[in-house]
């Protein structure tokens, strides 16, 4: 499903830290796998490198092949990408693109060119899923940051992916929500989708992961 071969990896920037050197990983299909380490060794940049977030947003250097269904992600239009892999960023807020809370879980889909009636079944099926029906029809500005957190998530479920990826999920919320986020990729799971984790905290993944690296 997702696989590094000799990964390296320097940013252009010299000051961003996170690059890294000869990594040799295979996630297989339907695997959590949990990235866990210092700041600044590289997790964020695992999951840039399967999203292609590298090189066309983060430049720099890149040697080995990081391979996606068994294919070069470097072979796939960006555009593309997103039919696979699904990313939730540490900050939900640096990935929304409207102002209210329907038009950002629809918003995935637009852009793949979803008929309207898959739209709205996917839609209705993502607020029964994550329970988030209190979510529709609201506006961004007014969430908590948790509340963010789960629509973002909702703009990726729609689109069902077949990978999650997920940069410090719990870095900004409460424990509440915490225990929102692993009910959420307890459902994942059991949906048989591959998830790789970048984060700091564990003790709530703990019966969730597969493998830690």
């Amino acid at each position: 499903m997702i696989r590094f071969d000799k990964v390296s990896f320097t940013y252009q920037e010299s000051l961003q830290n996170g690059g890294l050197r000869d990594v040799d990983l295979t996630i297989s299909k339907g695997e959590c796998v949990l990235l866990c380490g210092r700041s600044g060794c590289g997790k964020t940049t695992l999951t840039r490198l399967v999203n292609g977030l590298i090189p066309y947003f983060y430049p720099g250097e890149v040697t080995g092949t990081t391979y996606v269904d068994g294919k070069n992600i470097q072979d796939y239009p960006i555009y593309e990408v997103s039919e696979y892999v699904g990313s939730v960023f540490q900050n939900p807020r640096s990935q929304f693109f409207n102002v209210d809370t329907d038009s950002e879980i629809s918003f995935g889909m637009e852009n793949l060119t979803y008929p309207r009636e898959k739209m709205k079944e996917r839609i209705s099926k993502t607020v029964a899923d994550l329970d988030i029906a209190h979510l529709t029809g609201r506006s961004i500005f007014e969430l908590s940051g948790g509340e963010k957190q789960k629509v973002a998530f909702a703009s990726i479920y729609a689109m069902s992916p077949s990978i999650y990826l997920l940069d410090e999920p719990s870095s900004n919320l409460d424990m509440d929500a915490i225990e929102d986020l692993r009910r959420t990729l307890e459902l994942l799971k059991k949906q048989g989708k591959t998830i790789l984790i970048a984060e700091h905290r564990i003790y709530y993944l703990r019966e969730l992961v597969d493998r830690i690296v």
